[in-house]
């Protein structure tokens, strides 16, 4: 479950990034739209609660909301890695990390 959780701070951090317009025209090729940009943002507070539930749901509510800060700084350095050195690998991390958590947490 906490692959899951760190897929889903991933996630989030993507799509605050994509909210801005350098990294959106790095990855889409193009400056995003205000209801694009107002998307992104509510896409990604949905994906940080559901990260925190899955983090506090597995670990308790202390050690999971520190787990979970911890996530979203880990998260948001790969992103800046990523982007910095292949910005068009942003897009399928998004798809690969939730798959493999999802895979782990089945088994």
């Amino acid at each position: 479950m906490l692959l899951l959780s760190f897929a889903c701070c991933y996630l989030a951090m993507t799509a605050l990034a994509l909210a801005m317009g350098r990294p959106h025209k790095q990855v889409l090729d193009g400056a995003p739209s205000v209801g694009r940009c107002r998307a992104l943002r509510l896409g990604a507070l949905l994906a940080m609660a559901s990260a925190l539930a899955l983090a506090v749901g597995e670990l308790g509510g202390e050690i999971g909301g520190v787990i979970w800060l911890c996530q979203l700084m880990l998260a948001g350095l790969l992103l800046v890695a990523v982007l910095a050195w292949r910005a068009r690998w942003v897009l399928p991390l998004v798809a690969i990390l939730p798959l493999g958590g999802t895979l782990l947490a089945l088994t």
